[in-house]
């Protein structure tokens, strides 16, 4: 039998891990998820002003 996940049900699963698994979990998605996005520009206007409004204000350094 085949389960059919929706967002919803990933992000209520990753809604319930704690902040350390969260970050375990961004650290392995943000490349897959870059790669996506820059296939589609649309995509990238869609989010780009909510990203932006978030990182307003925000200090950090970039680490390469």
């Amino acid at each position: 039998m085949s389960e059919t996940r929706e967002a919803k049900d990933f992000m209520r699963d990753f809604d319930n891990l704690s902040e350390d698994e969260q970050k375990k979990v961004i650290k392995k998605l943000m490349p897959k998820i870059c790669e996506i996005a820059m296939k589609d520009r649309s995509l990238i206007q869609e989010m780009m002003p909510e990203c932006m409004q978030m990182m307003k204000g925000m200090d950090f350094s970039i680490k390469r």
